[in-house]
């Protein structure tokens, strides 16, 4: 049996009933957080939003809620708009070792289908955990050589799990779920460069993803066929991606414990609005703070964390030290940490554009030195060695778990916390005790009920 089919059959087998209570939970509360950094995304005071938000009326349309906008969309539209405001402020959550990403790629999906059909929490959530799992499991059999090579796994990867999750919801047999695996290869793409210059292309990839997911569902349902091999063969996926391949691919790891094994309670909701190898540095720099560090002796900051995450926050150096763009301070190791140390937190403020030019933060900024860490278990964890000169003593953190992770997680009052600082500009003061209702909704309400709490459109 090839990969896909194994998959194939899985999500499209998947019933409610086989989910574990605490999996189907924590699907509930990765879904209200998806909300939430999505309406944050469609911000007026954030510029990828408006710009989004421009979009949306562009492709108005009768089918699906755009999240934060007044506005509907056919589904597949309004799964590419609401993945690109869940990834625009690199506030999606994110699986450790996969490099998988599915809130905003399964979630946006799964949430357009599921409204335009009527379909209950019930359903969603099972559809999302088939979703996550595939998605996960596709992540495995690469490692990190997706980021090594300057690719990016939302638009990859994020289109087969979109698809088991929209297969599922739709009702497809496992064949056209294979087929529709098939069809979603041909649409995978997602390049990094983006994070090096600032510019914004690269919050459509969850967008991608998502839209891709539907689309290839879509045409496998009209008889559109797509090969089985499509992750094996000499011309699929994992190949034409990745060749020449430095070790072995884990095929194994792809099917391991389906329907036994569950990872999306692993899934990593994040607290701060930037790339996820920089969390473990705030925590870091705020246990220093409460030790007493004093910031204004600061001499000189040394950073070590492993690549290829050390060159997607560092590089090109000069743009990196001193970011000039919203997008480029995300994937900003030495504007990270000197917001920081400054200002005692990272929040969405940080990564406006009056933010950018803190005279002292640009300064402290000019002293971080990095370097690789030998100790490093990226990518199951993101770790953070911090050294600081000041004072007349050299102070030492090493954080070895990033904020969400299962070693690290993020309480559900955490997880609300951050559902109100992203959506209190739209939700205002009801902003926390929606978020706390749409995590106890019931299976038997509707997608469309949750949404219309969070003024759904369509």
């Amino acid at each position: 049996m090839t990969l896909a089919s194994a998959l194939a059959e899985f999500s499209a087998g998947l019933r409610a009933g086989a989910i574990p209570e605490a999996v189907r939970r924590a699907a509930q509360w990765h879904v209200v957080d998806s909300i939430g950094v999505a309406i944050a995304g469609a911000d007026p005071a954030e510029t990828s939003g408006v710009a989004l938000g421009r979009a949306a009326q562009a492709w108005r349309g009768i089918g699906a809620t755009v999240l934060g906008t007044g506005s509907s969309a056919r589904p597949e539209s309004a799964a590419l708009l609401n993945g690109a405001l869940a990834q625009e402020l690199e506030m999606d959550d994110k699986h450790g070792s996969s490099l998988a990403r599915p809130g905003s790629t399964v979630t946006p999906a799964v949430l357009a289908v599921a409204e335009e059909r009527g379909a209950t929490i019930e359903d969603a959530v099972t559809a999302i955990v088939a979703g996550y799992e595939v998605m996960i499991r596709l992540g495995f059999v690469a490692g990190k050589r997706f980021l090594a090579r300057g690719y990016h796994t939302s638009s990859l990867l994020g289109g087969f799990g979109a698809a088991a999750a929209a297969g599922r919801l739709r009702g497809l047999d496992a064949a056209r779920v294979s087929d529709a695996f098939g069809i979603a290869g041909t649409f995978a793409s997602g390049i990094q460069e983006s994070t090096r210059t600032g510019s914004t292309s690269k919050v459509l990839h969850g967008g991608w993803g998502a839209h891709a997911g539907i689309a290839a569902t879509d045409l496998a349902a009209a008889g559109i066929t797509g090969p089985d091999t499509v992750f094996e063969g000499e011309m699929g996926f994992f190949r034409t991606h990745l060749t020449p391949i430095e070790g072995e691919l884990d095929w194994a790891a792809g099917a391991d414990g389906l329907g036994t094994r569950w990872h999306l309670p692993d899934t990593a909701i994040k607290p701060y609005p930037c790339c996820q190898l920089l969390h473990a540095f705030i925590d870091g720099v705020k246990q220093l703070l409460a030790e007493g560090l004093p910031v204004g002796d600061i001499q000189r900051i040394r950073c070590l964390l492993a690549e290829p995450g050390l060159t997607l926050v560092t590089q090109p150096a000069e743009r990196k030290t001193q970011p000039t763009e919203p997008h480029e301070a995300r994937f900003s190791l030495p504007y990270v940490v000197a917001s920081a140390l400054i200002h005692g937190d990272v929040g969405l403020a940080t990564f406006r554009p009056r933010a950018l030019s803190d005279p002292d933060v640009r300064a402290l900024a000019s002293t971080v030195d990095t370097g690789e860490d030998p100790d490093s278990d990226y990518p199951k964890h993101c770790p953070a060695v911090l050294e600081i000169e000041a004072g007349g003593r050299t102070w030492h953190k090493r954080v070895p778990y990033h904020p969400g992770c299962p070693e690290a997680p993020l309480s559900d009052d955490d997880v609300l916390d951050k559902f109100e600082r992203n959506t209190g500009w739209l939700l205002g003061d009801d902003a926390r005790k929606i978020g706390a209702e749409l995590a106890a909704l019931p299976g038997t309400a509707t997608v469309g009920d949750a949404l219309a709490m969070v003024g759904g459109a369509a």
